[in-house]
């Protein structure tokens, strides 16, 4: 992407708000859910009042609802829509088996039944959700097998995943945040040993799901139908309104979301300076590019990034 080239600054609203309780001092800091107006307060960081003439605010979700900052009389900034995401919008049903007769076609329905089934019947399972309360020995035992179950499930794709190469930092922070009932960690287990786990984070009625991975001696139950049916059900359970699965067109998140929603650009620019009204337009019109080849199918199946990272860093190693 040609405008990563110029000098600017940058931050993504959704990991912002959800991983850090903060988002960009151009907002207020309060954010409602469209879907509850339940609003939820959070901090803010950085000025509005950057030395740098461009700041991008990538990741905004159109289903939460905030108001600018009152903004400098030279800032002002454009939007540019990009990828859709996707959530799981369980306001108002009383249980799972609601939610799936009306969202799930017959042949999902019956297919989720009998690997379900079958599961149960081979194997010992069990499923929980850490969240307020766990050990730190459990902890670091859950995380180290949570590290391997997602570096083999990548391998396997052949797609290079990020969280990897940050685990320790992620690793560090969580912690807390499970104990203040910030995040939470979803283990289904055979006995005693880890086969799926997952990690949310919470923010008011919204659950943010942020790394998933499975055991692929599963793979023939279809863990993430598994894994999603224990979430509605402890969801609805805890009063949860939405369960965000972010970016990223896959057909289980096609199969599961009864909402897409857009992730908007936000460009702040200083007017007065030719040069950032000039980086502006590059960068609008390249990220107009960028959606159009997503559009057209070009970007994210005919050339997939991550597979491409994978291979290049591999190559790299050996």
């Amino acid at each position: 992407m040609f405008y990563k080239l110029f000098s600017f600054q940058d931050s993504r609203f959704i990991f912002d708000l959800f991983l850090e309780n903060k988002i960009s001092s151009f907002y207020l800091p309060v954010v409602s859910n469209n879907f509850t107006n339940k609003y939820i307060e959070t901090g803010s960081f950085e000025s509005k009042n950057s030395s740098k003439n461009i700041h991008i605010v990538k990741d905004v979700p159109s289903y939460l609802n905030f108001s600018l900052q009152k903004l400098n009389s030279n800032i002002k900034f454009r939007k540019v829509q990009q990828y859709k995401g996707y959530l799981v919008n369980i306001n108002g049903f009383k249980d799972v088996t609601t939610f799936i007769n009306d969202n799930l076609n017959k042949r999902n329905r019956k297919n989720l039944i009998s690997k379900k089934n079958k599961l149960y019947k081979n194997h010992k399972i069990s499923s929980k959700f850490f969240f307020g309360e766990i050990s730190k020995d459990n902890y670091q035992s859950l995380f180290k097998a949570f590290y391997r179950l997602l570096k083999v499930r990548f391998n396997e794709k052949r797609t290079y995943n990020r969280y990897l190469s940050n685990w320790d930092t992620i690793q560090e922070v969580t912690y807390q945040k499970i104990l203040e009932k910030e995040a939470s960690l979803h283990v289904i287990f055979d006995n005693h040993n880890p086969i799926g786990i997952t990690l949310n984070f919470h923010k008011g009625d919204i659950v943010f799901s942020h790394i998933q991975t499975y055991d692929i001696n599963y793979s023939k139950y279809n863990m993430g139908d598994i894994s999603m049916l224990h979430h509605i059900e402890w969801l609805i359970t805890n009063k949860i309104a939405v369960f965000d699965l972010s970016m990223g067109k896959t057909y289980y998140k096609e199969k599961w979301c009864n909402h897409e929603y857009n992730f908007i650009y936000h460009i702040f620019y200083k007017k007065n300076t030719i040069l950032s009204r000039v980086k502006m337009q590059i960068i609008v019109q390249e990220l107009k590019l960028l959606q159009f080849l997503r559009d057209k199918n070009i970007i994210g199946k005919l050339f997939m990034f991550d597979k491409l990272l994978y291979t290049y860093k591999n190559r790299l190693v050996k």
